[in-house]
């Protein structure tokens, strides 16, 4: 039987890039135009908007209402959702087109005290050491070279008794079958993309392999049957190089709890803990109000914002094993 992951290695001529290059410039919208209150209405009725409010005031309530860092703000997540609470928030994204992206939305919503730059991937953060009173993040350090030198950056820009808010993208997640998947994504009419995840668990990285085609996406799908890596058979991957326009591959770094507190610590931070997070909580105060949930954004926050100022104080344990859910982690410099 072909191993499709070692026949692409094999067979096609790769091209060493990065997400930012491969994906996150290609892409009109990172979130699919779903954000609440940037893409679409804020819907009461809906459990991940619901969370999501939870999550924003999590970042101010962590971060501080001051100067605030977003690290990879996407589409303005959670940027210029803060914004409107803390003094002046600066998004940084190594994505040339999700900084295009963010500055649009800021323009539309009329929001002034938000600004967003391109830094390339890796690269030093173009501020002076003590910068900001707060970072953000939320799962952009694993779209960095090397997130070990990103934390060195992040405490380096924030000032003494800063703290850096984080969620991460821990890999046990996808135990249990999912370590190595396929997505078909069609970026623009006529060509169509294959994108392969090839996860290290254990070892805590994923290799990315991306094959842009010829072809629209339903001809593709048809080809493959079903978008899963066994439709990868030898007479499919044939086909698939006959209509090969590029094969890009990259690495990206995903460290579980345990791995970012020791970084954190090793990049100069005083103090890194795991706790529960906003969403988490809301999740389950979404079911338990029920029909009874605040109706307008206003009263949300106002009912979460003392519930949630707990919540970001009660730490947690790191995930036991795989497949379990990882806390977020707060860092003080």
């Amino acid at each position: 039987m072909t191993d499709p992951i070692a026949w692409i290695q094999e067979n096609l001529p790769l091209w060493e890039t990065d997400a930012a290059t491969a994906l996150y410039d290609r892409m009109e919208s990172q979130s699919g135009y779903q954000l609440p209150l940037i893409n679409c209405p804020f819907d009461p009725a809906k459990r991940g908007h619901f969370m999501d409010r939870a999550q924003i005031i999590d970042f101010v309530l962590t971060a501080g209402p001051g100067r605030v860092l977003d690290f990879g703000p996407g589409d303005g997540w959670p940027s210029l959702l803060m914004a409107p609470m803390v003094d002046q928030v600066i998004g940084v994204d190594g994505s040339a087109r999700r900084v295009k992206v963010c500055a649009e939305n800021t323009r539309r919503l009329g929001i002034g005290n938000a600004s967003f730059m391109h830094v390339q991937p890796g690269e030093p953060l173009p501020f002076t050491d003590g910068f900001f009173d707060g970072i953000t993040a939320s799962s952009s350090f694993e779209q960095t070279p090397n997130p070990a030198t990103t934390m060195g950056e992040m405490a380096r820009v924030l000032k003494p008794g800063g703290r850096l808010r984080m969620h991460y993208e821990s890999l046990s997640y996808y135990a249990g079958g999912c370590e190595r998947e396929l997505k078909v994504i069609e970026f623009e009419p006529g060509t169509t993309d294959v994108l392969v995840f090839d996860r290290h668990l254990e070892e805590e990285y994923v290799c990315h392999y991306l094959l842009t085609l010829h072809g629209n996406r339903a001809d593709i799908l048809a080809l493959l049957g079903q978008p899963e890596l066994s439709s990868l058979t030898l007479p499919v991957l044939a086909d698939l190089q006959s209509r090969l326009q590029r094969a890009a591959t990259w690495t990206t770094r995903h460290p579980a709890c345990r791995t970012w507190l020791r970084l954190l610590a090793d990049a100069g931070f005083a103090s890194a803990r795991p706790t529960y997070d906003g969403g988490w909580f809301a999740s389950r105060l979404f079911d338990i109000l029920g029909e009874n949930r605040p109706q307008s954004v206003e009263d949300i926050d106002a009912m979460l914002h003392p519930l949630v100022q707990v919540v970001v104080t009660m730490e947690s344990p790191c995930a036991a094993r795989s497949g379990e859910w990882e806390p977020w982690i707060t860092a003080e410099r």
